[in-house]
């Protein structure tokens, strides 16, 4: 009998089902949620999991759940059901990129069940959460963090501490997805740029490469408009627009300026009215080529 704690899993999507994998093939016992994406569910389920019929059966049985799921109205309802069933000693962690003040909320709320709470949300791509080479980072008290990393790194090659309260790691996440999806809108509006003006977009590639602006996320960027393939980051930019919701969210809060952050909302609303809000976020200047387009 494993003396590792028993963990469910909730939302097995793009970058759950690579962490769900790691999980149960390092020697957890794992109970999985089902899904929309079966292929996930049913690839688990041959690995060794066991699929639960709902998020109370799940918290009636495990010591641990884990959830990626969207944003926090679908953090804040599984939640819901976990606590119809769920008994003091429980540890919920949170993967998603969610809203820290709805975080701090449910943190509180559940300590008074007994039940701990945590964020820790993830850095890179669906290819390293299968690979077991995330990045994580984690709000709250160091002895939770020492106790958790067995489990987290299962799915992540680097952990950092916040060093902050519970909500303080999906806080510095927002900040950190600000930069990323920033960069993509700055790469969108240079590249549509490049072709409004009749020039090559690989003489740009090719400067960029050999400046010190060269980074991970500009050659991951430059594939869909070299090579057209959007899947260097699957990640629509529906969710894009989210998480610089919750970003403006906290800025308020702190009463902080909003410059930057403000033009790429409004892009990225431009482009979910376009039409163009399950398209990835390599695919932004698909935006700017809509709109620099000739018209009759």
């Amino acid at each position: 009998m494993s003396d590792k704690p028993v963990v469910g899993f909730i939302g097995v999507g793009l970058m759950g089902w690579g962490m769900a994998k790691n999980v149960v093939e390092k020697g957890y016992e794992l109970k999985v949620l089902a899904h929309r994406k079966r292929e996930a569910v049913d690839d688990l389920v041959g690995r060794g999991a066991v699929e639960c019929t709902s998020a109370a059966d799940m918290a009636d049985q495990c010591d641990i759940i884990v959830m990626c799921v969207t944003g926090s109205p679908q953090v804040e309802a599984n939640v819901a059901e976990i606590l119809t069933t769920a008994k003091p000693g429980l540890i919920i962690i949170d993967t998603s990129t969610a809203d820290p003040a709805s975080t701090e909320l449910l943190c509180a709320e559940l300590a008074e069940r007994g039940i701990t709470f945590v964020d820790a949300p993830l850095s890179r791509t669906p290819a390293h959460a299968w690979t077991g080479e995330l990045t994580t980072y984690v709000g709250g008290p160091d002895e939770t963090l020492e106790k958790l990393k067995p489990l987290l790194s299962t799915w992540a090659n680097v952990i950092i501490a916040t060093g902050g309260p519970v909500g303080s790691a999906h806080a510095i996440k927002l900040i950190n997805n600000l930069i990323g999806i920033g960069y993509s809108a700055i790469w969108s509006e240079a590249y549509s740029m490049v072709e409004a003006a009749g020039l090559d977009t690989k003489v740009l590639h090719e400067i960029v490469s050999n400046s010190g602006l060269n980074c991970g996320n500009f050659q991951s960027y430059s594939k869909y408009i070299l090579e057209g393939d959007p899947n260097a980051h699957p990640f629509a930019m529906v969710n894009c627009l989210k998480d610089i919701t919750y970003y403006n969210r906290l800025a308020t809060k702190h009463n902080a300026a909003t410059l930057v952050s403000d033009g790429v909302m409004q892009t990225l609303k431009l482009g979910k009215n376009m039409g163009y809000g399950e398209r990835y976020m390599t695919q932004m200047a698909d935006i700017f080529r809509t709109l620099n387009a000739p018209k009759a």
